[in-house]
């Protein structure tokens, strides 16, 4: 029978900046370890900086032995003390290597810290591999990872250990399926902060239903929370971490306590990540039947408003998040009422970009017996900013600058800035049907022409505007970029653009984009074809960068380069 391994996390012992010295910190370890911890978990990250690399591995190495599993990560730095992915392959290879010597021998895994969002998962992915190869760890995994991320790993190179946030008020990754994949698969999962680290332990500590089992046990409500997890399913190994030497004990012992089955119906009841965890996803899902909800998933300015109509007048009752205002969850709490007060056809209108936001809906439709259909507005993000300063020219007539949408937003759902759309791209998770959905009906965008939009007309760059005729016939708009420029300034560009053409600036500073008007953001372009009835698929775009042509392809206008 294959020993239970019993986990504990080190990284507070190198990252905390009054991190304990040297030797208490062995000390520490070496209890844990004499005790009954059999897994530490680290990473060549665990430092103060870039400057401390190693520091966790090097304390390690005076406290391991045969009988004792290390488990570290690599494609992390610590500039300035910052966390910052780096998945590249040499960043990946080096620190296998320096993670080895800090060690003193091969480590048992080694996981990617974290996926960068600048480098390939592929390029990551294959740089592990080779780590596996050159005989720098005995196997391989992956930390802090998503669903579809996993998938594409596992096609490409032999993940055995994933690591991920998972706890009693830590759900994400059990409601996204990552965690009953892996365990189905017989992949094994680490879950770091189990009793959430320093932020969250005092809530954990207060629980009524925890404080009651750990009196019952002379045990700590953490404890306690410890021991439940162990027992949720084979494979899960929890790694509190610790700087105590008596919270490293206690660590070590939760797994021998033995919880009553009443006790752990009481925990699951406390924590949905038991049931969601003891119970899988096909045993949990309702088959198409009358009772359903529909959810609408898409970006913000996807056009869900507009599809929401058509299964309203199929007598459907759309719950929508603009309209009640709250949260996602207050909007389960209200499907649930609606459920239970006997609605058997309802619509859930929100973005809902994650597979962890739509368990939530999923979760409660099938505790009413109600099945869950998916429509997918697959709208491209060009298409949805379009939409976006559709909405907002709707609304208020004028295109607003940063200071104004911010305060239309606080009132006006429909009114947000460029980062709204930016972060749904960058979290989006499509929906899939092992999800649980009776269906996912992906439907693609199609613009409808806007009536009486007939005319050709041109848009150009400032600097390309010596590519246009003065006496140019057609509706012309200028689009300039200069940040903070003075009003002299300003006044000086006009006066270089012919009086019959349409100047529009913006003045709004690089980085992360705050206004919908500086390229590639569509704002100054719609209002102006709105204005002058221009029809994009008729007009032209002469441009001098990748904005521009990135514009003019999101909008159907030709493009003419005139970069130098």
């Amino acid at each position: 029978m294959t020993r239970r391994a019993v986990g504990l996390g080190a990284m507070r012992l190198s990252t905390a900046p009054d991190r304990p010295d040297e030797a208490v910190a062995i000390a520490l370890l070496e209890a844990a370890i004499a005790e009954g911890v059999t897994l530490v978990d680290t990473a060549h990250a665990y430092g103060l900086d870039d400057d401390d690399l190693g520091h966790n591995e090097r304390l390690l190495a005076h406290v391991l032995h045969d009988g004792v599993e290390v488990v570290t990560k690599v494609g992390m730095r610590r500039p300035s003390g910052r966390w910052v992915p780096d998945g590249r392959r040499r960043t990946i290879l080096a620190q296998a290597e320096a993670s080895a010597e800090a060690l003193g021998r091969v480590p048992n895994a080694v996981l990617l810290h974290a996926v960068d969002r600048a480098t390939d998962l592929a390029t990551s992915v294959r740089a592990l591999a080779e780590v596996l190869e050159r005989g720098l760890a005995r196997s391989i995994g992956l930390s802090n990872v998503r669903y579809g991320e996993l998938a594409l790993a596992r096609e490409l190179a032999p993940i055995t250990t994933v690591e991920l946030a998972i706890g009693p008020f830590e759900d994400e990754a059990v409601r996204a399926g990552v965690v009953e994949r892996c365990l189905d698969d017989g992949v094994r999962v680490l879950a770091h902060s189990p009793l959430g680290g320093p932020a969250r332990s005092p809530r954990l500590k207060k629980h009524a239903v925890l404080r009651a089992i750990a009196e019952a046990h002379h045990a700590s409500p953490g404890t306690i929370a410890l021991a439940w997890l162990y027992g949720l399913r084979p494979g899960l190994v929890p790694i509190p971490g610790a700087r105590r030497i008596e919270t490293a004990l206690a660590a070590a012992r939760a797994p021998a306590i033995e919880l009553a089955h009443e006790e752990r119906a009481r925990l699951d009841e406390a924590f949905p990540i038991g049931r969601l965890l003891r119970v899988p996803i096909r045993d949990r899902r309702v088959e198409a039947t009358d009772r359903e909800v529909v959810l609408l998933v898409g970006i913000p300015g996807a056009g869900k408003t507009t599809a929401a109509r058509a299964w309203v007048e199929r007598g459907y009752e759309r719950l929508s998040r603009d309209e009640m205002g709250g949260t996602l969850s207050k909007l389960a709490r209200t499907l649930s009422a609606r459920l239970e007060g006997g609605t058997n056809r309802l619509l859930l209108d929100a973005t809902y970009a994650t597979r962890a936001k739509r368990q939530v809906v999923l979760d409660t439709a099938w505790r009413h017996g109600a099945s869950v259909r998916c429509v997918f507005l697959d709208t491209p993000l060009g298409q949805a900013q379009v939409n976006a300063v559709e909405r907002i020219l709707d609304r208020h007539g004028v295109l607003l600058g940063p200071e104004a949408i911010e305060a239309a937003g606080k009132k006006d759902p429909n009114v947000f800035a460029p980062r709204v759309q930016f972060r749904f791209r960058d979290t989006l998770e499509p929906p899939e049907e092992d999800e649980g959905f009776t269906e996912v009906v992906r439907v693609p965008f199609e613009r409808a022409r806007r009536e009486g939009h007939d005319r050709a007309g041109l848009v150009c760059d400032v600097a390309a505007l010596e590519r246009v005729s003065p006496s140019e016939t057609r509706p012309v708009l200028v689009l300039a970029w200069r940040p903070k420029a003075t009003e002299e300034e300003l006044a000086a560009l006009r006066a270089s653009v012919p009086a019959a053409f349409s100047l529009e600036v913006c003045v709004h500073p690089a980085g992360p984009a705050l206004c919908w008007c500086r390229g590639p953001l569509p704002g100054h372009v719609v209002a102006w074809m709105r204005r002058e009835r221009v029809d994009p698929s008729a007009s032209r775009y002469v441009g001098v960068s990748s904005a521009d042509a990135t514009l003019a392809a999101r909008l159907g206008m030709d493009y003419e380069d005139a970069a130098p």
